[in-house]
């Protein structure tokens, strides 16, 4: 695992986090009394952002667990056992304020791991920056975020902007070239700025916008949307949106035959819950995901992309996905930036953090000087036969994409 110092890479082993079958790190687990490093989280354990708040908090247990039965983390050759403090915020934003001050001057906690939200990991990113202490968060891809050139912020995912650009890319690359392009986006902040950041570099590839439609968040009728998106007859039919609308989107782009070469999303409309709804009719359809267990990516740290999918499955009873991932990444990355920095002092995590270099099964891990990541792969998937496989980028791709897509009736 390397940290860049200047242009010299310094090599260190971080106690944990190379798996154990390397034989090259402890395996032996860290006594109950072990002396803790303290890090705290607000997450989005209830209410309406709960779903992925759990699978959040499950991505930290799992690194805590990992690091612990491992040897615990290293400060200064002591090591320590990770202790990660979570909070609630109900999927409020004021809450997770609240959680975060509490945990920073109640439970003194120095080092923080990101929220579950983009809304709240905003908003807790002004608070770490306030008290200078290291935030690394896995669920907060805004440029709103990162436009601030916070010193102690770092995103460990790709940023909003990066999103959908391999489906465009992959749509471009294919024989039959795409010309024009029709996107949905519905009206919450995040799916805003992720449209917009689709039209522009749309744009900058030579595909014509030709339907731009915005909706309600969590609506339960986007066809008025469609049947603009199919007036203009567009090649590539792109949404940004949330899991629901996007099963939502199939259903009624079937019953309203809308032509396009391609349908994709910015969400991961793999899994069952996209798949069981809407059977036959789901293949084809494509999305983008930070993480995927499918994908072909070179690990150097920690476990690999499936060797992590497996031990998830046996600790939590199901798969993970990309907010897990995204969650046991960061963690990783706080950790080994504090081995580095051989201390749990802020500024020196934060020091150490600006020079990670890692290579993870979520992907490489590398800051630039706004604390985002832009060297993160965003992954393509496309259901074929019922199955999510990653299609793009090639090098991580396990099957080609199918395109253009057959017509609806030819299902």
């Amino acid at each position: 695992m390397a940290v860049r110092a200047g242009n010299r890479p310094v090599w260190f082993a971080l106690i944990g986090l190379l798996a154990s079958s390397c034989g090259l790190v402890g395996t032996d687990a860290l006594p109950g009394d072990a002396d803790p490093l303290s890090v705290g989280a607000a997450l989005s354990l209830t209410g309406s952002l709960s779903q992925d708040g759990q699978l959040v908090k499950e991505g930290y247990l799992f690194c805590q667990e990992w690091l612990n039965n491992h040897g615990g983390v290293a400060l200064n050759g002591h090591p320590y056992r990770l202790d990660i403090r979570m909070m609630d915020d109900e999927s409020r934003v004021s809450l997770s304020a609240g959680d975060l001050e509490q945990l920073i001057s109640q439970n003194h906690v120095k080092l923080l791991l990101g929220p579950s939200a983009n809304s709240t990991t905003a908003r807790d990113a002004a608070i770490a920056e306030q008290h200078q202490l290291p935030m690394v968060q896995s669920d907060g891809p805004s440029a709103a975020i990162f436009n601030n050139h916070y010193r102690y912020v770092f995103g460990v995912g790709a940023p909003a902007r990066r999103q959908m650009e391999g489906v465009i890319d992959m749509a471009l690359n294919q024989d039959v070239k795409p010309q024009s392009v029709a996107i949905l986006a519905a009206n919450d902040t995040l799916s805003t700025e992720l449209g917009g950041e689709m039209r522009d570099y749309a744009t900058s590839r030579g595909l014509s916008v030709v339907y731009f439609g915005a909706y309600p968040s969590g609506t339960n009728d986007v066809r008025s949307q469609l049947a603009g998106a199919a007036a203009a007859n567009p090649d590539l039919l792109l949404e940004a949106g949330h899991s629901d609308e996007s099963v939502l989107t199939m259903q009624q782009a079937g019953q309203l035959n809308v032509p396009a070469r391609l349908i994709a999303f910015t969400q991961e409309p793999t899994g069952a819950d996209f798949v069981k709804p809407l059977g036959k009719i789901a293949n084809y359809a494509v999305g983008t995901t930070q993480w995927s267990p499918l994908a072909k990516v070179p690990t150097t740290d920690f476990l690999t992309g499936q060797d992590y999918a497996n031990q998830y499955l046996s600790r939590f009873g199901h798969a993970p996905d990309q907010h897990s991932a995204g969650a046991t990444a960061a963690c990783l990355t706080l950790a080994a930036a504090a081995h580095q920095a051989g201390s749990a002092d802020p500024a020196k995590v934060r020091d150490a953090l600006t020079r990670v270099d890692l290579h993870t099964f979520f992907g490489e891990i590398r800051f630039d000087d706004q604390g985002a990541n832009p060297s993160k792969a965003v992954y393509v998937e496309q259901v074929q036969s019922g199955k999510p496989v990653v299609v793009w980028p090639p090098e991580a791709a396990g099957a080609l994409p199918r395109y253009p897509i057959p017509a609806w009736d030819k299902r």
